[in-house]
């Protein structure tokens, strides 16, 4: 991979667009890029990344504000990136999730993340894929690093590696982890946690089976189950078996079954003949009972033969009558309609009478008073017409007074309506004026809110400003304190050191100085001692201190750049005034949207009058013309009624109205003819009387009735005789049933009853020792069968529960060895393992170089020794002091050796990762900040390990403020920070 261009527009500190040919500035293979600190030199590094990944590195990723505060709102936040990929040269242009200012109306609208990736072909860009995931994908193929392995080995971060040099073995271990892939180990080692959660479980469950089989076999020989035989002790004594204890029980049930066989045979066979003689006694005691019954029941059908007299009777006589009932109904019906015809005439008379006025009841004056009605009906259409007459003149009276109101509404109206329209088209002219100015009105609001919103935090910094002074004073205080505490240590130690070699001196033991095994003055200390922990810890106060003193520098630094932009943004005009101005734009602004937001309504409601005015002079027109017209023909419709209701008059005479006069006509018509018909009806009826009376009578006598009132008392109700013909018929039935009965051979001739009671308690007894002596034997058979059952599932639990529990004892000890645990004393899981062989492997490529660049004094030195308070190891570097052969933690190394160890584990580990990821080929790095600790000799030799790099094509960017860097390196881009935000120089 080769970087070979980049731009970046509204990205981080710059405003604007910046372009950096690194084929130019890399031209011999090593350059700086320089620029004091916050100018936004790690910007440019974020940028590469970006375009690579979609992402920022380390916590600058995490606040997602990639868009320069300073760039306008027109300018959209976008970086391009040309590079060399897998022999391919490709351009990536890449744009962030931002907001934009809508193109209509206003506000902001968000504009979506895009991703353009492009393929040098020839002579053009030939496009690859404008899609965000799939143009991803591609350049995760040819890359062949992940982000935060792109982020350790293209740029090198020195203060992460710092970090990770004095870090913690497990903070260590998160750091390897997303550089190299063990996630296969992982797994395994969830795998084999699994496994052993598994085979724990199926133990637990053959345990819970054999032991519920146990539990049964107990239940079903009613004995308890032995101690020796609990399923976490099973196999453990090989003379408790589970086998022989079932086969003891098996055998005692075969000895219970064929026992209680024997006593069930024998209390079958005397329960067999007791229920033989029972069944005999019931028989006879039920023919006793019968013959009994019999007897009673004769004896009660004899005594019903006298009252059964009278109804037979009764029937005789119903039976003749029934033969006459239709001749006795036919003379009664007659009579009756005779008598109603006779009562029919008599009312008919009567109200003719009423109406008749000496006119005869005859059909001619029927005919006469029908004919006078239908001249009156031929006229009910004309009254009906009168009517409608009447009420259209009404409604016309109605229509034309109404008219009349609006035609002098309407003309009222019309005068007012050009006023109501002048005065609507001024104010829409207002509200056009205002909207003009809305927009000068809003920037202006905008500007003041910003100017405001600055001046207040620029008075917020200049009160914090002093405090972090004060702070950075006291920390550079206390850090030069240090140094002098140190100094001040060490030369009191080199005074001493005579003295504490000679502690360590022993009779017969070699001087580490001049070799004498003779010690015969050792040197003894003067004043206080002061040993190597002593200095070490001097050492590391200082360089805390020093930390807090960069940092509390960085503080106020940081601060006097917000406070200056502040300023910048909020001009010389005071916090007062600002809040004044802004509160006036703003009412302002708030009146002038108000009138402009009523444009429109006004433009509508100026149109929405001029259609009105239009319409209701239409309508006053047309209500003129139709005035004119009902005038008329309410004329028209008054002469036509006046001369209908004359001749109507003359029609009806005395009576109220035409239909009144020929319902009465009708009626009295009506009266006349009910007098012919009842006349008619009543001779017809009486004749008809007379003649079914006769014939009635005739019958009678033939059927032996002295009159037709004693045939008609002779017949009887609806199904009263077939009643007493099946109650005659039952008598005599139930009677031959009764002596049928007796009559039987089986009850003439019978023995002395017997004791059914005494015989059925007898064989009550006999049975209950029968079902006894069974239920033994049933409860026998199932205990013999299920302990048969039972035994072969007991013996393969037994073989089971053994193979279980020796494969759960292998897996478990197989899982807590890759867990750290059990027989594994260095307590290393599988991953941490291959992590440590990873760091091993980095430990040796960076000794290399961290022995150059210390003049041979220092190596790296892989520690597999347990962490504090027995954390697990494996994850432990040291370093070889080749001046006093003694391994030293890392943390003792001074700000420049931890420098160029950093350095030195950065590019061991990029160049194993590289290896690890399939051989990358990476021919661009960069080296981040940490230069300003060393001394010119270790400058020298940190270098020459950078020259080593850049052999084979290899390019080489080091970021850094330090100015000595500016003489040994002549190619360099450098930041400029200003107010406006951040530049390339040149």
């Amino acid at each position: 991979m080769r970087l070979h261009a980049l731009s970046l527009t509204a990205f981080g500190p710059f405003p604007g667009t910046v372009a950096l040919d690194l084929d130019d500035v890399a031209r011999d293979g090593l350059f700086l890029l320089w620029g004091p600190t916050g100018a936004g030199k790690t910007t440019l590094l974020d940028a590469v990344v970006f375009a690579l990944y979609g992402t920022v590195p380390g916590v600058r990723g995490h606040d997602k504000r990639l868009r320069s505060d300073h760039a306008d709102a027109a300018t959209r936040t976008e970086v391009t990136c040309e590079l060399t990929l897998a022999g391919e040269r490709i351009r990536v242009i890449r744009r962030p999730e931002q907001a934009r200012p809508k193109k209509r109306g206003t506000g902001l609208t968000v504009e979506p993340a895009r991703l353009t990736v492009q393929r040098w072909h020839g002579q053009t860009w030939e496009p690859v894929s404008t899609r965000i995931d799939e143009g991803s994908e591609y350049l995760a193929t040819r890359l062949g690093l992940s982000a935060e392995q792109f982020c350790q080995v293209v740029l090198l971060p020195q203060g992460d590696f710092a970090r990770f040099l004095r870090a913690e073995p497990e903070d260590r271990a998160r750091l390897l982890a997303t550089l190299f892939d063990v996630g296969r180990f992982a797994r395994a080692e969830d795998w084999l946690a699994a496994e052993r959660r598994a085979a724990d479980e199926a133990l637990r469950g053959e345990r819970l089976r054999i032991s519920t089989l146990l539990a049964r076999v107990a239940q079903i020989a009613d004995v308890a189950v032995p101690e020796e035989l609990a399923p976490e002790l099973v196999g453990a004594d090989p003379a408790a078996r589970v086998g022989a204890w079932v086969t003891r029980l098996r055998a005692r049930a075969d000895a219970d079954l064929a026992g209680a066989t024997a006593a069930a045979a024998d209390a079958v066979a005397t329960s067999a003949a007791a229920d033989a003689e029972l069944s005999d006694a019931r028989a006879l005691d039920e023919r006793h009972l019968r013959r009994e019954r019999a007897r009673r029941e004769l004896a009660r059908l004899t005594a019903l033969e006298e009252e059964l007299a009278p109804h037979r009777a009764r029937r005789d006589s119903g039976r003749r009558a029934e033969v006459l009932r239709d001749v006795l109904d036919a003379a009664a019906t007659s009579a009756a309609a005779a008598a109603t015809a006779a009562a029919e005439l008599t009312d008919a008379r009567a109200a003719w009478d009423r109406v008749a006025d000496g006119r005869p009841a005859d059909t001619l004056t029927a005919r006469a008073l029908r004919a006078d009605a239908a001249a009156v009906r031929v006229l009910l259409p004309e009254a009906e017409r009168a009517v409608g007459l009447r009420r259209q003149l009404s409604r016309l009276d109605d229509e034309i007074a109404d008219l009349e109101r609006r035609c002098a509404d309407g003309t009222a109206a019309a005068e007012a309506w050009p006023g109501r329209i002048a005065a609507a088209a001024e104010e829409l002219a207002r509200a056009a004026e205002a909207a003009v100015r809305l927009p000068g009105l809003q920037t202006a609001a905008q500007a003041a809110e910003a100017a405001l919103a600055a001046a207040r935090s620029a008075e917020r910094a200049q009160e914090r400003l002093p405090e972090l002074r004060r702070r950075a004073d006291a920390a550079r205080e206390a850090w030069l304190g240090a140094r002098e505490r140190l100094v001040e240590l060490r030369t009191r130690r080199l005074e001493g050191m005579a003295a504490e070699l000679a502690a360590g001196l022993a009779d017969g033991a070699d001087c580490p100085v001049c070799g004498a095994s003779e010690h015969p003055r050792p040197a003894v200390a003067t004043g206080a001692v002061v040993s190597a922990d002593d200095e070490e810890k001097a050492r590391q106060d200082v360089d805390a201190a020093e930390e807090r003193a960069t940092a509390g520098g960085r503080a106020v630094e940081e601060a006097e750049r917000e406070l200056a932009v502040l300023r910048e943004r909020a001009g010389s005009v005071p916090v007062a005034e600002l809040t004044a101005s802004l509160a006036a734009v703003r009412d302002e602004l708030r009146r002038t949207v108000a009138a402009a937001g009523a444009a429109e309504q006004l433009r509508s409601r100026v149109a929405t009058l001029e259609q009105r005015r239009d319409a209701e002079q239409a309508r006053l027109a047309a209500d003129r013309e139709r005035l004119q017209a009902r005038t008329a023909e309410r004329a028209a419709v008054r002469a036509a009624g006046e001369e209908l209701t004359a001749r109507l008059d003359a029609a009806r005479g005395d009576d109220a109205d035409l239909p009144t006069r020929e319902r009465r006509l009708l009626g009295t018509a009506e009266r006349c003819e009910a007098v012919v018909e009842s006349d008619e009806a009543e001779l017809r009826a009486r004749t008809d009387a007379e003649t079914t009376a006769r014939a009635a009578q005739r019958r009678c006598a033939e059927a032996g009735f002295p009159d037709v009132e004693s045939a008609r008392a002779a017949l009887l109700a609806a199904g009263e005789l077939d009643a007493l013909d099946r109650r005659i018929e039952q008598h005599e039935h139930a009677r031959v049933a009764v002596e049928r009965t007796l009559a039987e051979p089986e009850l003439a001739d019978l023995g002395p009853r017997p004791d059914v009671a005494a015989l059925q308690q007898r064989c009550a007894e006999v049975t209950a020792r029968r079902d006894e002596a069974v239920a033994a034997r049933d409860r026998a058979v199932r205990c013999s069968g299920a302990l048969t059952a039972l035994a072969g599932d007991v013996i393969a639990a037994e073989v089971a529960l053994e193979e279980r529990r020796g494969w759960a004892e292998q897996v478990g000890s197989l899982a807590d060895l890759a867990g750290g645990r059990g027989a594994n004393t260095l307590k290393m899981r599988l991953q941490s393992f291959v992590l440590a062989a990873r760091l091993e492997q980095v430990a040796d490529v960076a000794s290399r170089r961290l022995q150059e660049m210390s003049g041979g004094r220092y190596t790296f030195v892989h520690s597999d020794a347990q962490g504090r308070h027995g954390a697990r190891g494996g994850l432990g570097l040291d370093v070889l002091d080749e001046y006093t052969a003694q391994r030293r933690p890392t943390k003792t190394l001074s700000g420049g050796e931890s420098f160029m160890a950093s350095l030195a584990l950065a590019l061991g580990l990029a160049d194993v990762v590289t290896a690890e990821t399939g051989g990358v080929q990476i021919d661009t790095l960069f080296v981040d900040e940490g230069f300003g600790t060393l001394d010119a000799q270790a400058l020298d030799a940190v270098m020459n390990v950078l020259d080593e790099l850049r052999r084979g094509g290899r390019t080489v960017g080091v970021i850094s403020h330090v100015e000595e860097l500016k003489l040994r390196i002549p190619t360099r881009v450098e930041v400029l920070a200003g107010r406006h935000g951040s530049r390339l120089a040149g």
